[in-house]
């Protein structure tokens, strides 16, 4: 008989067992049909939103952080700076359209419109950078072989003075047209080229040139003129040096001298030589003409 009761007691156990079993699952069948998060659920979900929203933001942040760095380099002529700026903040907008929900059509309609305003702006910087850099090989190609043409037109290479002319002229032309042609400033600020000619003067020395004669540099010595760089050419063309001017009024320069001293005025010994102004070029194409016509 207690064999019979233990029994008995043991399987009202399991059955007890069996219908809380049925009676939780049944309850968490209903909590999925009617779509209620549980709150393990509800905390994930709030904790990952709240990840993405704190990564908009700062994307967002650095975003604009870059565009700032882009215009103020844009303004203080800085165009790779500029442009690497562009980049990283056009990159941070697109990183935060990756981030938005496909839902959220107000935010990504703006964000947008950022990134096509910028890609814009870096269009527009790139292209001006693209011409400017143009822009300052052509020049230093030209004032190159300008340089040349001099020298060699007072060693009396004649051809070589004529080919160098051409190739300035023909240099100086073209970054006219680049100027002339671009809606932005290309010489502002002023561009500087390199200047490595591969003939210099022996010497800056008139006395010691001998494309200059003796009584030319007697004369030109007492008018304290001693030196290439004291040669100072006039404003208009063919802008001879005024003490040249007077030379020749006087006779006792001949044309000549006077056209070697002119070409003379216009070496420029530095390193470096500068072009700030659409006129600073149209002054050396003319130049570049004068100097064709002159050893043709």
């Amino acid at each position: 008989m207690l064999q019979s009761s233990y029994a008995l007691w043991i399987g009202g156990i399991v059955v007890g067992m069996l219908i809380f079993a049925l009676a939780l699952l049944w309850l968490i069948g209903i909590a999925g049909a009617s779509g209620e998060e549980t709150p393990a659920e509800r905390a994930s979900r709030e904790t990952e939103h709240t990840t993405d929203a704190t990564s908009i933001d700062e994307l967002r942040s650095e975003a604009e952080s870059f565009r700032e760095t882009a215009v103020d380099a844009r303004a203080n002529n800085d165009f790779d700076e500029s442009i690497d700026a562009y980049g990283a903040a056009v990159a941070r907008y697109q990183a935060i359209l990756d981030e938005l929900d496909t839902g959220a059509a107000e935010s990504r309609e703006e964000i947008e419109q950022s990134v096509d305003a910028m890609r814009e702006e870096l269009e527009t910087v790139r292209t001006l950078n693209d011409h400017r850099q143009e822009l300052l090989e052509t020049l230093k190609t030209a004032e190159q072989s300008f340089q040349v043409a001099i020298v060699a037109y007072t060693e009396g290479s004649q051809t070589l003075a004529r080919i160098r002319f051409r190739q300035a002229r023909d240099a100086f032309e073209s970054a006219l047209d680049l100027v002339e042609g671009s809606d932005e400033d290309l010489l502002s600020p002023p561009v500087k080229v390199s200047v490595e000619p591969d003939r210099t003067l022996p010497s800056t020395m008139l006395g010691e040139l001998p494309a200059v004669p003796e009584p030319a540099t007697a004369s030109l010595a007492d008018a304290e003129v001693e030196t290439v760089t004291e040669l100072e050419s006039s404003e208009e063309p063919p802008w001879p040096p005024a003490v040249v001017e007077t030379l020749v009024a006087e006779e006792d320069l001949d044309d000549e001298v006077a056209t070697t001293l002119t070409l003379l005025s216009w070496v420029d010994g530095a390193d470096t030589h500068e072009f700030g102004a659409t006129t600073t070029v149209s002054q050396r194409h003319e130049q570049a003409v004068h100097g064709f016509t002159q050893s043709s």
